[in-house]
């Protein structure tokens, strides 16, 4: 089970990341970026550790991206061509049709080549949160709180970015 888990994710993951780099449109990518979250979240319930796979929804595919939303609306950047145009019927179509072809073959692969469950010892508390806290709180963090300062950088330059150029009062 633990390594069908495992393929799904990774499946889900990886043509998840393909349609993020290959999209036309911020928003759509975006939301992309949201399924790769749930296959990674996946890939972390496949190696026995929930609580690092519900915080992989809840704060990448939840909280983050939701803000990463709100400043690509706010920003408000060029419309290209093809985003303004509305899809024929049957584009939809061939953009999911190499999907289903993929996660087909593999969904065949995985039950033809029964594979065994993972056999690799995890270390002890992996993935618990008392462990991920002692982590976050002594080994690194320094990086924790350097990382929490360039989100809040990055927050007011966004928010700088999206004011209207005649409130500027630079300008």
């Amino acid at each position: 089970m633990e390594g069908l888990l495992f393929y799904l994710g990774g499946t889900i993951l990886l043509l998840g990341a393909i349609a993020v780099v290959t999209s036309r449109s911020a928003v759509a990518a975006a939301c992309w970026l949201i399924l790769a979250c749930i296959g990674a979240a996946g890939l972390f319930a496949a190696l026995h550790a929930p609580f690092l796979a519900v915080l992989q929804v809840l704060v990448y595919a939840g909280a983050i991206m939701v803000l990463f939303l709100f400043v690509i609306m706010m920003l408000e950047g060029p419309v290209m061509p093809s985003e303004s145009r509305r899809p024929r019927f049957w584009q939809p179509l061939f953009a999911l049709a190499p999907a289903a072809i993929i996660m087909a073959a593999v969904v065949a692969w995985v039950q033809s080549a029964r594979l065994p469950g993972f056999t690799a010892v995890l270390p002890d508390g992996f993935g618990q949160p008392m462990r991920i806290s002692l982590l976050l709180l002594q080994d690194y963090v320094f990086a924790f709180e350097m990382i929490a300062i360039v989100l809040l950088v990055a927050m007011v330059g966004a928010l700088a970015l999206g004011r209207s150029e005649r409130k500027q009062p630079w300008k």
